[in-house]
């Protein structure tokens, strides 16, 4: 419970950053809101098939693009607790995509072995894809001090995860209605609250794994 309630104030904590700095993320914002607006467009008003190869290639096109712009909110985060220049994406993104990509391969791995190990993985790996943005020791094993923090406090990176899909529960909400014109006037209008919340969640992760790095006394 306490580390439920922790997370909440670090939720909270975000969305008062967020509204009160928002010219600091509104690049952040506007990027997300663009690529969401993408992803819904209606591909079967178009005349398109149900899960077409174009439709499959952009959906992948904007995931990508979608942790691009999640790298940029780190870093933006990163410099202000460090009191230091923004690090440029070129490096940091393609290191978080990477990451991001074994932690989901493991995670599935898991999954296929039955529905608990995959969770139990996915505890333990949830924090490397920031660890390996907000750390720049490069000898560090980021693998190692997620698991390491996944022992210190699994029930907060947990309370993450759990919000992170969440999130997704609205756009699985609007892919049952049948009418794609009403979907899409739907979509449209989330989109605006979707790239918002996007922003603030990422803000908390950070607040997460920096909470936890101090409680485990790392000095990486």
């Amino acid at each position: 419970m306490r580390s439920i309630k922790l997370f909440i104030s670090f939720l909270i904590e975000s969305f008062k950053v967020f509204k009160n700095e928002f010219s600091v993320y509104v690049g952040s914002y506007l990027a997300m809101l663009i690529i969401t607006l993408v992803s819904i467009y209606p591909f079967e008003g178009m005349g398109f098939v149900q899960n077409s190869f174009q439709e499959i290639v952009l959906q992948i096109v904007v995931g990508i693009m979608s942790l691009i712009v999640i790298v940029n909110v780190i870093l933006i985060e990163k410099s202000k607790a460090k009191n230091l220049e923004k690090e440029e994406l070129l490096y940091a993104a393609p290191t978080y995509l990477i990451y991001t990509l074994y932690s989901t391969l493991l995670i599935v791995g898991g999954l296929f072995c039955f529905i608990v190990p995959g969770i139990i993985i996915a505890v333990i790996v949830g924090m490397v894809p920031l660890a390996s943005v907000l750390i720049d020791n490069d000898s560090i094993n980021y693998f190692k001090i997620s698991y390491r923090m996944a022992r210190k406090d699994a029930m907060l990176i947990i309370s993450f995860g759990v919000m992170t899909l969440l999130m997704e529960l609205p756009s699985f909400g609007l892919d049952l209605i049948p009418d794609w014109r009403i979907k899409l006037g739907l979509g449209f209008l989330y989109s605006f609250l979707d790239a918002a919340i996007m922003i603030v969640l990422t803000i908390a992760s950070v607040r997460v794994f920096y909470h936890l790095k101090r409680a485990l006394k790392d000095p990486s």
